[in-house]
C-alpha cells in the first residue's frame, strides 16, 4: 500500500487489517455501493473527517497483480480522498462518504500528484486520467498499445512514451496537463491526437 498526502486534507484515513467490528455509530459503506460476486476482496479504511462523525469504508479491489496500484493519497480537493484498491481508483468526500465516483481509467498501474497544475494523475496501461478539485477534469486518448513510461512533468507537459507494436519500439509523446490532449504516442488503428471529456 503506498500513501501519498502531498496534498492538504481536512480527514484522517486509517487501513485495517481486517474487517471492523460491528459499530453502534460509525457506519460501514461499501464501494461500489452495490458489490457484485468477485467484490469480496478489497482494502477496509476507517475514515475521520475534521468535521462529521468518522465511519468505516469498505474498497472493493478490480485486480489480484503486482502490475497495478494500491494507495491511499489524498486530493487537490483538501475534502476528498483517493483509496486505489488494486487497480480500481475510487475518489470520495470524506465527510460524505455518498458523494464518490471510481475513476475510469483501469487498472491504475501509477498515481503520480502535479501540484502546480492541483492534479492527480492516474496512469493505466495505455492512457492517463486526471482529477481536479471538482471532479475528473480529462482523459487522455490511447498513447500506448500496451505499457507507458512517463519520463518527465514540467511547464504542464507531462513527456514520455508508448510502445508501438508494429515498429516494436517506444514511441514519445506529450500530453498538455491542462486539456489532456497530446501529440505523438503509438495506438492500433488510431493517429488522432485528441482526448475524451
Amino acid at each position: 500500500m503506498r500513501f501519498d498526502f502531498t496534498f492538504p486534507r481536512e480527514y484522517e484515513l486509517k487501513i485495517l487489517e481486517s474487517p471492523p467490528p460491528v459499530h453502534p455509530v460509525e457506519k460501514l459503506y461499501h464501494f461500489p455501493v452495490e458489490l457484485e460476486e468477485g467484490d469480496r476482496t478489497g482494502v477496509h479504511v476507517r475514515v475521520a473527517p475534521k468535521a462529521g462523525p468518522a465511519w468505516f469504508g469498505f474498497f472493493a479491489s478490480g485486480f489480484d497483480s503486482p502490475h497495478v496500484m494500491n494507495a491511499a493519497c489524498s486530493c487537490p480537493d483538501p475534502g476528498s480522498f483517493c483509496m486505489v484498491a488494486g487497480g480500481y481508483a475510487y475518489v470520495v468526500k470524506a465527510a460524505d462518504p455518498a458523494q464518490w465516483f471510481r475513476v475510469e481509467q483501469r487498472p491504475v498501474v501509477q498515481l503520480r500528484t502535479v501540484t502546480d497544475q492541483q492534479l492527480l494523475l492516474f496512469e493505466g496501461f495505455t492512457s492517463i486520467s486526471a482529477v481536479g478539485p471538482k471532479g475528473v477534469v480529462w482523459n487522455s486518448g490511447r498513447l500506448s498499445w500496451e505499457g507507458l513510461r512517463v519520463t518527465d512533468v514540467r511547464q504542464a507537459i507531462l513527456r514520455g512514451f508508448g510502445w508501438d507494436a508494429l515498429t516494436d519500439k517506444e514511441a514519445i509523446f506529450e500530453l498538455d496537463l491542462r486539456t489532456g490532449r497530446h501529440t505523438g504516442g503509438a495506438a492500433p488503428g488510431n493517429t488522432a491526437q485528441n482526448c475524451s471529456r
